[in-house]
This record gives structure tokens, sequence and C-alpha cells, in this order.
């Protein structure tokens, strides 16, 4: 009679595990018009690298609202820095990408976000940033949180440098 139970217990772990799947690949497919990220051409080139998990990345205004489409939900480790023309995200597991010095909007931290929460007000380093037409959160927990503060201050000032840039071109 035991072994009834625990059959039963397996196949319906199995059924939720399937049924979870199937949510987060339906998920995927309805934000694929999303654009994909681009791609770094010479990861070699990496600046400032920051060790790392990539923890997730959701929808700026909505925090629960996870952004599953081209990888981008997917936790993985991740190597944080500087690329040419943007920021890198060289991850193990899944796919990289590079968000653009353009389409960065900001960085601050964050006791967690969805997938992870750490409790401390500076436990994840949270990159705001343009992904087509929304704005969209990546968070990374960091190896050393120096490392953090130090990305993130390096990532203010590509913010600055970028829009002096664009206001010195629009000037012109």
């Amino acid at each position: 009679m035991k072994w009834i139970a625990v059959v039963l217990l397996v196949m319906g772990l199995m059924i939720l595990w399937r049924m979870m799947f199937s949510g987060y690949r339906g998920r995927a497919n309805r934000q694929k018009a999303l654009p994909r990220p681009a791609g770094a051409t010479d990861w070699k080139a990496m600046t400032g690298a920051v060790e790392g998990i990539f923890i997730s990345t959701t929808d700026a205004e909505n925090t629960l609202d996870r952004i599953a489409a081209h990888g981008l939900g997917t936790r993985s480790a991740v190597q944080l820095g500087f690329v040419d023309g943007g920021v890198g995200f060289l991850r193990q597991g899944a796919r990289s990408f590079v968000v653009p010095a353009a389409d960065v909007v900001g960085v601050g931290h964050g006791p967690g976000m969805v997938g992870k929460w750490m409790g401390r007000s500076d436990g994840i380093v949270v990159l705001r940033w343009k992904l087509g037409d929304r704005v969209v959160d990546t968070g990374v927990k960091p190896r050393r949180t120096a490392d953090g503060d130090r990305f993130a201050q390096q990532v203010e000032e590509l913010v600055r440098s970028s829009r002096s840039r664009s206001t010195t071109e629009g000037e012109k």
C-alpha cells in the first residue's frame, strides 16, 4: 500500500513540474516579440569584470513579471563588465548579451527581485535598461559587495558620458 502512495506522489510531482515548465515556455512564447539583445563580438576585451549570479530580468514597472524570452529569465553564473559599446553579460550555460550604452537608463541596488531575495538593501545590483520599447531591470548578485558598488559607479559614469555625448551630438 505504501508503494502506491509513493507512485501517486511521484506522478503528482511530475505533473506539477510539467505544468510549471509549460507555463514558463508559454510566457517565453508570448514575449518573443521583444527584440533579442545584441551579443558581443569580442568577450576578451571585457573590462571591469565582476563575477556573480545572474538572477533575472523583469519588467521595470511590474517587478513580478519575469522576462522569459531569449533566456533573460534564466538564472546562471555571470561575468558582468564593460565591452565595446556597452555593458556585457557573459553567462555560463545561458545566452550572453550586451546592453548598449545608449539603452542603459540607470543602475541601483536592491534587496531582491523575483527569483532571489537577499534581504540586504545592497544585496543585488539592478541594471535598468531599454529592451525595444520596454524598460526592464536585470539583477545580478555579485560575489563581493564591494565589486557591486564599484560596478554601479562605473555604470553611472557610463550613463553620464553617454548622455553628454548624445546632448553634444543633438546640438550640432
